[in-house]
């Protein structure tokens, strides 16, 4: 036997209507009155008030975001243009470092001329007084032959005699020079080696501005990508800077002084290729775009604020003309 069942649908019966009962029932401190415009305005103002909290709560966060974002965005920009301001010091005293050494390699190349020149005034004045001396000697031999030969009209202090008297004081006096003129000499070759010696090229002045030029890092030109993958993080910086640490290797150092504090970063010439720059750089903008895109959405939610908060006053406005309690005093 063969029953066909018939099941006609049951309309399901909506949340709202299960609960209203419960839920819509009259309150009797504000009675439904008969217009229904009244009723109506005061649904939706319950619905604007509803919306109109929602949207000052979101409103008042994002608020508080923005001003919270916005002083980081200040610090991060402040920090990142005294960054900037040092990296181009340090260019600056790149530059100045480069004219001096150019002015130095001609003071070195000069002072190699002055101390060949000085050589050679020396050896000429040597030469001069070596002629000196030599005359000086046979004048000394000449006076010793008239002396012997004691002829009268040779006598002191006349004639001819005379003459080789005067000469003899002069060849004296020239030979009395000698020793102050070799002295200036002497302190001119001392001082044109030491102003060589300071600043040459293999030592000296030239080699300590060179130390400060590679310290500098005046070689490395600024390059857009550095913060890229190519450059070594920051953490990898700072090990690798540890380790080559001049006389204090990093693996024989004791465990307690491993866990001393360190500070970081340290940075590296020239600073706009150093990856914290790059870093801080890319925060900036970050928090600087997201603080522009809060501003925008405040902005817009002010807006709906101020659209809710005109309806609420229009329907409290118009709730108070139309209130049942009020027009049938």
């Amino acid at each position: 036997m063969i029953t066909d069942l018939k099941c006609r649908n049951i309309k399901e019966t909506s949340w709202r209507d299960k609960v209203k009962d419960c839920c819509e029932q009259e309150n009797p401190d504000e009675p439904k009155g008969c217009d229904c415009c009244y009723d109506t305005w005061k649904e939706e103002l319950r619905e604007v008030n509803t919306k109109y909290s929602e949207a000052a709560e979101e409103a008042r966060n994002i608020s508080e975001a923005l001003a919270f974002l916005t002083e980081r965005r200040d610090r991060l920009k402040t920090w990142y243009d005294e960054l900037t301001r040092a990296n181009d010091l340090s260019r600056s005293i790149c530059e100045q470092l480069e004219v001096m050494l150019h002015q130095i390699e001609k003071i070195s190349r000069n002072t190699k001329y002055a101390v060949k020149a000085i050589k050679i005034v020396y050896c000429m004045v040597r030469d001069f007084y070596m002629q000196v001396d030599l005359i000086k000697l046979k004048y000394d031999q000449l006076m010793s032959c008239i002396r012997c030969l004691n002829e009268p009209a040779l006598a002191p202090g006349q004639g001819i005699m005379k003459c080789l008297e005067d000469y003899g004081k002069k060849l004296d006096t020239l030979l009395a020079t000698r020793d102050e003129l070799l002295k200036m000499i002497m302190t001119a070759i001392y001082m044109a080696y030491r102003i060589n010696k300071n600043i040459a090229l293999d030592h000296g002045l030239y080699l300590i501005i060179r130390e400060w030029e590679n310290t500098l890092n005046c070689a490395e030109a600024c390059h857009e990508n550095s913060g890229s993958s190519e450059s070594a993080s920051y953490g990898e910086q700072y090990s690798r800077r540890k380790e080559e640490d001049s006389g204090y290797e990093a693996e024989q150092r004791p465990q307690e002084d491993k866990k001393m504090c360190e500070l970081t970063p340290v940075l590296e010439f020239p600073i706009c290729n150093d990856p914290y720059y790059d870093r801080l750089r890319k925060k900036y903008e970050d928090d600087k775009a997201e603080a522009a895109s809060l501003s925008k959405e405040l902005i817009d939610l002010n807006k709906k604020k101020e659209t809710l908060l005109a309806c609420k006053q229009s329907l409290e406005a118009a709730i108070q003309e139309t209130n049942p309690k009020i027009r049938c005093q």
